[in-house]
């Protein structure tokens, strides 16, 4: 069957945006993802081979018991494991470096990885975000204060991009002076601000992947929710879609209309600095690492992958409880091809079933410059007749089951199967529309 070529109005690309819904509780140092329970398995504690709260990359291993020591050989092993074998080529894990591909491993011998691969959310909490270590000269002895590496190297890697994002709001600016109430430009009045130093203040640093939101966080989206003993003491809201994250509610809340952090869409993370108590009179509780303190938004997410839990902080840490929500933005490019059978056209059949049945002459002749098949050869009649053992009269017909794309070097790169074959006659025409995310 001769091949049809796409013209090009056949091919349209696009981009489809969507915003999935994304949810996070923490209660008891145990995150859940999309109010999903922990999933125990027949053989394994936890049917994904992952906590709660984490997304499974590929979902391997599903319900299998891994075995820690993997074994070297695919044979033994229990569960699925990557492996690449060094050749010429030069292929290796990401976590190999080169002196140890060169060193440790000769030609023919196997790397080996672990799955699953899997991700959740975390929590960062630091008193002295920019503390840097000190300094000691050799030669004088002098002590240089507050010179040395960073004590909190994530929290430096984000001031630049902080200052970047002053363009969209202020609290994002590191360092911010005093300014006395007044009136700008267009005469509305601007409160009196306070000053900040992020460096001297603490902070509390919430990651979430890329692969829970897609290309980033939906601005407008963001809700904190603070529980102390089952009920609503704080929430936050990026109501004005700059970044801003505000104390809405509950109504005449202390702190509430104050801005307690700020959200970096495109990266993924929640800075909170807001330091004030929240809920009225409520007690100290188990929420900083060693020592307890009322609930603040600095202390939002205690428990979420950092080491806090009833073991160290005791019974009290069980009166919190927090909800994340927010709306990701994921992108993704769609190919739409119309691949076209015309009116009499696309009439013959690849399919052996095509050919009458009991023909044994099948070749005509073969050798190394001819193959010639029997050109007396009949085509199988399909068409139903309304007659018992009465042939219909013939008529050019077969059933479209599939659709096979080629490059312009005519590869196969694409097979669209339909889900029931379509009879076409020689007065029918048909357009397929074939759909390939990107």
């Amino acid at each position: 069957m001769s091949l049809k070529r796409f013209k090009d109005k056949d091919i349209i690309q696009n981009t489809m945006r969507a915003f999935p819904r994304v949810k996070f509780f923490v209660f008891d140092s145990v995150v859940y993802y999309n109010d999903e329970p922990a999933l125990s398995g027949a053989t394994a504690y936890y049917a994904k081979n992952v906590p709660p709260g984490h997304i499974s990359l590929y979902e391997y291993n599903i319900d299998r018991i891994i075995d820690n020591g993997i074994a070297a050989e695919p044979a033994t092993a229990k569960c699925i494991y990557p492996f690449i074998t060094k050749d010429s080529a030069g292929g290796a894990f990401a976590t190999v470096s080169s002196q140890n591909y060169s060193s440790n491993f000769v030609y023919g011998d196997v790397m080996t990885s672990s799955y699953p691969l899997s991700a959740s959310i975390s929590r960062n909490y630091w008193t002295e975000a920019g503390k840097r270590g000190n300094l000691i000269n050799t030669e004088t002895g002098e002590v240089l204060l507050n010179s040395g590496p960073a004590d909190n190297p994530k929290y430096f890697a984000l001031r630049n991009r902080l200052n970047y994002y002053g363009a969209l709001s202020e609290h994002y600016l590191v360092t911010a002076s005093t300014s006395p109430a007044g009136y700008d430009s267009s005469g509305t009045p601007n409160p009196e601000r306070t000053g900040w130093n992020k460096d001297e203040q603490s902070i509390n640093l919430i990651s979430i992947p890329s692969i829970f939101y897609g290309t980033k966080i939906a601005p407008g989206s963001i809700s904190l929710k603070w529980y102390f003993t089952g009920s609503l003491i704080g929430e936050l809201q990026d109501i004005k879609q700059n970044g801003e994250l505000i104390q809405v509610g509950p109504y005449g809340s202390p702190g509430s209309g104050s801005v307690a952090g700020v959200a970096m869409y495109g990266e993924g993370f929640i800075v909170l600095t807001g330091s004030w108590n929240l809920g009225d009179g409520a007690p100290a509780i188990g929420i900083v690492a060693g020592s307890t303190d009322r609930p603040k938004w600095i202390y939002f997410g205690a428990g979420t992958q950092d080491g806090i839990g009833v073991s160290s902080e005791g019974v009290s840490y069980l009166s919190a409880s927090f909800d994340m929500s927010f709306h990701g933005q994921t992108d993704t490019q769609i190919i739409t091809m119309f691949a076209h059978a015309p009116k009499g056209k696309v009439n013959i059949s690849n399919n052996p079933t095509y050919i009458k049945h009991g023909q044994n002459k099948i070749l005509e002749q073969s050798s190394s410059f001819v193959y010639e098949e029997n050109p007396d050869r009949l085509i199988a009649n399909v068409v139903s007749s309304s007659f018992h053992n009465t042939d219909a009269e013939y008529k050019r017909q077969v059933y479209i089951s599939r659709v096979a794309i080629y490059d312009k070097n005519r590869k196969l790169i694409g097979l669209a199967t339909l889900a029931n074959p379509v009879l076409k006659n020689e007065d029918d025409g048909y357009s397929f529309k074939i759909k390939l995310d990107i």
